[in-house]
């Protein structure tokens, strides 16, 4: 009887160390997933702060992105006829070459424009101009009419088609 006793005990205790190393190994294993799940919170921390800082950037472009002015634009010969009786020079002083001009993208702007009269624009800013068959740069050296109002004038080598537009967009390039 003490035999079969101990042969329990013997084989409970076993069972016990089986258990407690089963224990053991799961305990472990169990840190050792949590230490690679907050290694892997850890990275996705890391993530999350350079998207942060990348969102923060591209936030940054957006709200320094110039704002548009919605405008008319029309083109114009150096002719005297569409100007005034010195067609080859404009407002700022510049000399044309009649023939040429059409791909130096150099703009007249409607009075109002000017900041002289209020507008935001100077001789010589850069602008970019959205919404014609040109699209892209172009520099101001020229003024229209007073009577003109919110448009642009496109200067144009002689011989150019005419063209217009009644809205387009132009964008301030500089500070």
């Amino acid at each position: 009887m003490k035999t079969a006793i101990k042969t329990i005990g013997v084989i409970g205790l076993t069972i016990l160390l089986i258990f407690v190393l089963t224990k053991n190994k799961e305990i472990r294993q169990y840190k050792i997933n949590e230490q690679n799940h907050m290694e892997s919170l850890d990275t996705l921390q890391l993530e999350l702060d350079s998207l942060k800082m990348q969102l923060k950037k591209i936030l940054h472009k957006v709200d320094s992105l110039p704002v548009p002015i919605n405008v008319r634009a029309t083109m114009y010969h150096p002719v005297e006829a569409q100007c005034d009786d010195s067609p080859l020079i404009t407002a700022d002083g510049s000399r044309i070459h009649p023939y040429q001009v059409s791909d130096w993208n150099w703009i007249a702007v409607s009075q109002d424009l000017l900041k002289k009269n209020g507008g935001i624009f100077e001789y010589g800013d850069s602008v970019y101009i959205r919404g014609t068959h040109k699209d892209g740069i172009y520099t101001i050296h020229d003024c229209m009419n007073k009577r003109k109002t919110f448009q642009i004038d496109i200067l144009e080598s002689i011989g150019t088609s005419q063209y217009k537009y009644d809205e387009i967009e132009i964008f301030a390039l500089n500070d």
